[in-house]
Parts: structure tokens; C-alpha cells; sequence
């Protein structure tokens, strides 16, 4: 069926058509006055009772604010069509991913179990039924951080059939408690759905088919289910009668809540297996969870296209990664530059202390040898008459405010805002270290929108715009970088890695002053063209605030990446290969009328 891209419904743009289901299509679109993506979900000629039902229905789910609850936007009606506005999540959902696993660990069901449980229980706590519970509802993103979506529909269309005196039958009959085929549902058969999709996240197939809808009813009312260890001989006893409760034919017979039924899922998970605490079972981040971009060779039954990202998720913490009570220069925190240990004690720190001339005598030898190694890179970095390096030190004062040079390439590094701009690892040697109060290391500076204070190297950007700064010193792909930054004022200020200035592509970390984070792909001068591999998401980790300190660790191997805010994991080892190598650099920007200006310091860079 053709689709409508390139249509405006309202102040939205619909850009790209990325799934289609026997109802509405969602398309991938622009918000022209927030300057933000969003999707759009379009549906299918309604009639006027089913649309009136459902703007009371999107007011009351409007109201719901919880985490894995994937909040509405927006609605409206542009004729012939009535439309959704929701946020754009880019990792697809948990049928899509299902189809490319087929089935999960015990420990990993469990998260997804845990997340999307709290977000049932918060809705029923609030006297809303989901009553379509399944898996192309369940929105993932790259880091396996999951969402429930479509409050609202099933129950508009379930009042509109009862106006119209139609039979036709609401939900998906894969995930249809039996007294759903009676037109009866509360909470409960919530919870069955839920139980439904923990015997397909275990076994790699729900427990009911048939040929026919009807077919599949039938079994749900008068078949008991296959016992999952059937399928899956993983699956302890006791985690399976957890399961088989859930799918019990009487509603009494289930558990109560949806709370319920996650917490009896992970304490058996405990008992079972006493190695899997309920910390890893409710991690967001697996060992070995991989998704490959592709398409399916079949389509799934209740399906739309597949489109997926290709992310690999891995357990939270390095096994060599110690988090101690003593800082170190991956995470300098507050410590001033002269009480942090040498990189020779860094390295060294498990030999036993020498004598004090023996220091004395390696102090002589470094200072000795650094003006030679100083002229090496030198030689190294002007080798290429082209490179940014060599640009930046055609003038003996290339590194002082006010040079032309700097200005221009400062000027590269700028752009305008089109727009809202709105968490002791096994390092190897140090590559890279700057305390970035003073000029040198091949930093821009160009005395305005990149510049050196004794507070450390300032970034600023104008109203409505973002610009970053960044070293010309070699390229790096493999490494773990720490840096401590502060937002003096604006909205966002973050860590680039990979750079290529020429192309304007790079990676960013970015924070902004509310307390929240989000993982960017950048290309090209128009920010609304960047794609957000994770986006803005809320962490305890960040102390949020003007002049607030925090310290940021990236790490990158190849094509993984694993972030730290203030020692805290907030995501591990999303897959990205877009670029392999790059410069480093800091980015600060405002969607307000209101300039900004960040201050960084501290900068370690160390191979991986």
C-alpha cells in the first residue's frame, strides 16, 4: 500500500514510512516548532465515534508519567486522517527483535518482564487497562531500555464496535486472556498478556496457534498451555510455575498485579539460579545481546516491516574495571590537577615505593627527554602540509587569541541551531593528557569560542546556536577518555570523539541542565539531521545545575562504546560503525535566546 510521506498533518512532517499494521502506519517525522523527530502514528479511516472515544481515552493516558510508559504528544485530525504524536525511538520493537533472537536468557527475560510490568502496574494504579499487551507494542531502545505503547486504542475500539453493534473482536488473539473472547477484561488479563510474552521471550513461540483466530481462542479458554520446559530445558521448575500462573484460565487464579508477577519471576529466578542476583536479572545490559540491521526473509503474523539497529549490549562493568573510593584520572571528580597520582604511579602502582633519589634521578631523565619527544610529534603532526596541525602553526603565535587562522577554524566548528537542541577500567598507556587551563596541545583558540582560563578551556556558542572545540593532535580510535565539564549557562554541553572537521562528523556525549543525557551520530551543519542513538533520557548519575561538576568516561573499542557519568554506568557497549577514528573535542550549545558556555578540564585520553 502507498504511502503518504511528504505529507504535513498539522505541524508535522511525515518523512518515511517505517511500519504498517492492519489499522494506522507510523512514519518517521519532523515537529516543525519543537525542531524535533517524533513518530507519527496515522490511522486508518475512523469512524466518528471511535475518534471522540479516543481523545478521551489520549487525555487520560496523557496523564500517565512513568518511565517505560511511552509518553503521547500530540494528537489531532486532519481530514480524512486521525493521527498520534509520540517520541521517535530508534531501536524498534521487542517482536522485531524477538524474531532475530527467538528466544532470551532467564536473566534478560526478566528485565524486559520488570520493565514493562512497573509501567502496567503504574497504568492500573491509575485505572487505565492497556487490554493490546504484546510485543509489537513494546518499543527497545539500542541499549534495552523498553516502553510500553498504544494506551488507549483498544478500549476506544471496543466502545465505537459496542455503538455501532459490531461483533468484531479487539487485541491480538495470540495475547488474548480467554475472557477477553466475552468482552470482559480488567487488569488481569493485562497480566495474562504480559505471561504470554515471558513464554515467548523463553521459548521462541507463543503457546497457542492455529490456522484461524477462532482456532487460537479456543485454546486459550479450553487447552492448557504446553509447560515451557518443554520447549526451553533451561527453565528451572520453579521459574516455570511462575509462568503457568500467570496463564491461569481463571483470572483469580493469576496473579494479582503486575508487580506481583515480576517479583515472583525474579525471586524464583534467584532460588533457582543463586549466581544471578536480581541486580544482573534487572540490568538493562546483557552478555552477547546482538540485533543485525536487516530484513526478514518471512513476516511475522502480526506485523508490520521489520527495521532494526544493529546494537550489542554487554554485561555493565569490565571485569578489570575496579570502582574505588580513591580518585584516579579517569575519574578526577573535584581533586585539583597537582594532588592526582603521576601516570608513572598510575601505572606502576602496584610496585613497592623507591627511594627519593631514585625519584629525583626519573624526574631528571623525563624532563631530559621530553623536549625531544616534543620535537618528534612536532615533526610527526607538520608532516602533512595540509592537516589542521599545520594550519594552526603557520604562525608562531597560532595558539594565541586574536590569530586568523584559529578564528577560521573555530568558525568551521560553529553552527547554527535549525534545531532543540534540548552514566579503574583496563586501560592501557596514556596516550593523550591536558589539565586544559592553559594554551597548548594543539587545542583551538581562538580567544572567543574557544579559549583558556585557570578554570579550564571554555567553549561558547550564541543564542539559538551550537559549536564545539576540539584538538588537532592525532587522531585516536581504540581508547578510554575522561574529562570534568560544568554548563556555565545554556542548555547542552558534551564530549566529541571521533571528529573529522572537514566533514562535520563526529560522536557526542551531550548532558544538558536538566539532569538528563543522550548518545548522538552528528553529520553535516544541521542538527535536525543528526541521529540520536540514544536519546534524551533522565539519570540520577548527573549532578544537573549551572556549575555543577561532572566527570564524563567514554570508552570505545572499535565499533563499541560504554559510557560513565560520575563513576555510573548509564549505558554499555552500543554498536555503532559509522566512524573509526578522530580528533577530540567539547560542544556546547542553546535553543533559547540566551548564549551558552561550558568549561572543561582534566582531560586524560588512554589506550583500549
Amino acid at each position: 500500500m502507498k504511502g503518504i510521506e511528504g505529507t504535513t498533518l498539522g505541524r508535522y512532517e511525515l518523512h518515511r514510512r517505517v511500519a504498517q499494521g492492519s489499522t494506522s502506519e507510523v512514519y518517521l517525522g519532523f515537529d516543525r516548532r519543537v525542531k524535533r523527530r517524533v513518530a507519527i502514528k496515522v490511522l486508518y479511516g475512523s469512524n466518528e465515534p471511535f475518534v471522540r472515544r479516543f481523545e478521551r481515552e489520549a487525555l487520560a493516558i496523557g496523564a500517565l508519567s512513568h518511565n517505560h510508559i511511552l509518553p503521547l504528544y500530540d494528537f489531532g485530525e486532519q481530514s480524512p486522517w486521525y493521527y498520534l504524536v509520540m517520541p521517535f525511538i530508534e531501536g524498534g520493537t521487542l517482536r522485531d527483535y524477538l524474531y532475530h533472537r527467538e528466544r532470551l536468557p532467564l536473566d534478560e527475560a526478566g528485565s524486559y518482564l520488570y520493565q514493562i510490568a512497573s509501567a502496567l502496574q503504574y497504568a492500573h494504579d491509575h485505572d487505565i487497562l492497556h487490554r493490546d499487551v504484546k510485543p509489537s507494542n513494546i518499543l527497545l531502545r539500542p541499549d534495552g531500555y523498553a516502553y510500553l505503547a498504544d494506551f488507549g486504542l483498544a478500549k476506544a475500539k471496543i466502545e465505537a464496535d459496542a455503538y455501532n453493534h459490531s461483533s468484531a473482536t479487539v487485541g491480538t488473539p495470540e495475547y488474548m486472556a480467554p475472557e477477553q473472547s466475552n468482552g470482559i477484561s480488567d487488569y488481569r488479563s493485562d497480566i495474562y498478556a504480559l505471561g504470554i510474552i515471558l513464554y515467548q521471550m523463553l521459548t521462541g513461540r507463543v503457546p497457542f496457534s492455529a490456522e484461524t483466530p477462532v482456532g487460537i481462542t479456543l485454546k486459550h479458554i479450553q487447552v492448557p498451555p504446553p509447560p515451557p520446559s518443554q520447549f526451553n530445558d533451561a527453565i528451572p521448575t520453579i521459574v516455570e510455575s511462575v509462568m503457568l500462573q500467570a496463564l491461569a484460565k481463571d483470572p483469580e487464579q493469576r496473579y494479582q498485579s503486575a508487580r506481583a508477577f515480576s517479583n515472583a519471576y525474579l525471586q524464583a529466578l534467584q532460588k533457582a539460579i543463586p549466581t544471578c542476583s536480581l541486580e544482573n536479572a534487572l540490568a538493562l545490559t546483557q552478555t552477547d545481546l546482538m540485533i543485525t540491521i536487516s530484513e526478514p526473509t518471512e513476516p511475522a503474523e502480526d506485523a508490520s516491516p521489520l527495521i532494526k539497529k544493529t546494537t550489542k549490549l554487554q554485561p555493565p562493568v569490565d571485569p578489570d574495571f575496579v570502582l574505588s573510593e580513591v580518585p584516579t584520572p579517569l575519574f578526577p571528580l573535584q581533586m585539583p590537577m597537582a594532588s592526582w597520582p603521576s601516570p608513572n604511579q598510575l601505572r606502576q602502582a602496584h610496585r613497592p615505593s623507591r627511594p627519593f633519589l631514585f625519584t629525583l634521578i626519573s624526574l631528571l631523565l623525563l624532563l631530559l627527554a621530553l623536549p625531544l619527544l616534543m620535537f618528534w610529534y612536532s615533526i610527526r603532526w607538520q608532516a602533512a602540509p595540509n592537516s589542521l596541525f599545520s594550519l594552526a602553526s603557520q604562525s608562531s603565535q597560532g595558539l594565541l587569541p586574536g590569530n586568523p587562522v584559529q578564528a577560521t577554524l573555530a568558525a568551521r566548528a560553529r553552527v547554527q541551531a535549525t534545531a532543540g537542541i534540548t552514566s579503574e577500567i583496563g586501560a592501557g598507556p596514556i596516550l593523550y593528557t591536558h589539565d586544559l587551563t592553559s594554551p597548548g596541545g594543539g587545542w583551538l583558540n581562538d580567544g572567543q569560542q574557544c579559549h583558556f582560563t585557570p578554570q579550564g578551556y571554555h567553549v561558547y556558542a550564541a543564542s539559538r546556536a551550537l559549536a564545539w572545540c576540539y584538538t588537532n593532535a592525532p587522531s585516536f580510535t581504540n581508547m578510554a577518555i575522561t574529562v570534568q565539564a560544568r554548563l556555565s549557562r545554556g542548555t547542552i554541553y558534551g564530549l566529541i570523539f571521533r571528529l573529522q572537521p572537514e566533514s562535520q562528523s563526529f560522536y557526542v556525549l551531550e548532558l544538558n541542565n536538566t539532569g538528563s543525557y543522550r548518545f548522538v551520530r552528528a553529520q553535516g551543519s544541521d542538527p535536525a539531521t543528526w541521529l540520536p542513538l540514544i536519546d534524551w533520557t533522565h539519570s540520577g548519575a548527573i549532578i544537573n545545575g549551572y556549575g555543577q561538576l561532572n566527570t564524563l568516561l567514554a570508552i570505545m573499542q572499535g565499533t563499541q562504546f560504554t559510557f560513565y557519568i560520575n563513576k555510573q554506568l548509564i549505558f554499555s557497549n552500543v554498536v555503532d560503525n559509522a566512524y573509526t577514528s578522530g580528533m577530540v573535542g567539547f560542544l556546547t550549545g542553546s535553543d533559547q535566546e540566551s548564549d551558552s558556555e561550558a568549561v572543561f578540564r582534566n582531560l586524560w585520553i588512554f589506550e583500549k
